[in-house]
């Protein structure tokens, strides 16, 4: 007969484990509902000052956010607690019937009797052995599934964007200070990247003009020549200047500039030769994106599919 409980009891470690793995499920619980309501916040507030990544949705910002941000120790604390304490009495009975069967193989020894020292030792260190086993197998899970830095998360959620509109650009309109370049920017803008050109000679009732481009639609990059223009000021041109927001160290306004079309390594290379200073450069020939940097605009080239 299978002796489970007698001599030494683990119902008090049970008792415990079933604690730890209420309490932290349940923290676990409370912090994954906070977080969505936290991203969510965090999202509304970067559409509201333009601030939002044009290549995200919200609700790929909110499985990004979530995934950093999760309380991931109490969730693997709980999950733990509740493996050691679902699968503990299985185990323990599994350790009985081998050691039963061990004692009957020894035609009923004293020393495998159930119950006495020889029994209680194989059953306890069989115990310890399980729930190390147990703890080290989540601990690892823990390690490996660990998500990397907010940054890199969101790169990666980016991966699979693709364009549904042929030109995209946030805060819209964008716009770029020209200085000497203005003939380089109508070479990028429109022999490059196919937008049409106009002209505004009296840019919001400024006085100063103002050359667009645009490909049809209400989304428009304005390129302002203002170096003989003695009212260009802060008051004037807000978006050419540094602002703060409320949580964040003063900086510049960034543009990003979002373009779907055909043979875009061609566009890139007309680009590059035109002497605008670029940074930030990624991809190469057979690359389906392209992207740069240059003053205050984030540029991104997609491949027509």
């Amino acid at each position: 007969m299978t002796v489970f409980f007698n001599g030494i009891s683990f119902v008090w470690v049970l008792a415990v484990l079933a604690v730890l793995s209420l309490v932290s499920g349940g923290r676990a619980w409370f912090s994954y509902r906070k977080l969505t309501q936290d991203a969510q916040a965090d999202w509304a507030y970067q559409v509201a000052h333009n601030m939002q990544d044009l290549r995200l949705s919200e609700q790929s910002f909110v499985n990004v956010y979530r995934k950093v941000n999760a309380p991931r120790l109490p969730l693997y604390l709980a999950i733990g607690s509740a493996l050691i304490l679902g699968l503990t009495p299985i185990v323990l009975g599994l350790l009985n019937v081998l050691l039963w069967g061990l004692w009957r193989l020894n035609d009923s020894s004293r020393v495998f009797e159930p119950g006495y020292l020889v029994w209680e030792f194989f059953i306890f260190f069989g115990l310890i052995a399980f729930w190390a086993l147990i703890g080290a197998s989540v601990a690892r899970r823990y390690h490996a599934n660990g998500p990397g830095l907010m940054r890199d998360e969101l790169i990666a959620a980016r991966q699979d964007f693709q364009p549904t509109q042929p030109l995209i650009i946030g805060p819209n309109p964008a716009h770029i200070l020209a200085n000497s370049n203005l003939e380089a920017y109508k070479k990028m803008f429109v022999d490059a990247l196919g937008l049409r050109h106009s002209q505004d000679k009296n840019w919001q009732g400024l006085g100063h003009i103002c050359d667009m481009f645009t490909d049809g639609s209400d989304m428009q990059i304005c390129v302002h020549n203002l170096s003989n223009d003695a009212a260009f000021d802060k008051a004037t041109h807000p978006y050419l200047f540094a602002h703060t927001h409320a949580r964040e160290d003063e900086d510049a306004i960034r543009f990003t500039i979002i373009r779907q079309m055909q043979n875009i390594n061609t566009a890139f290379e007309r680009i590059a030769g035109l002497g605008l200073e670029l940074e930030k450069i990624t991809g190469h020939k057979t690359s389906k994106m392209r992207s740069f940097s240059h003053k205050n605009i984030d540029a991104f080239l997609y491949e027509k599919l």
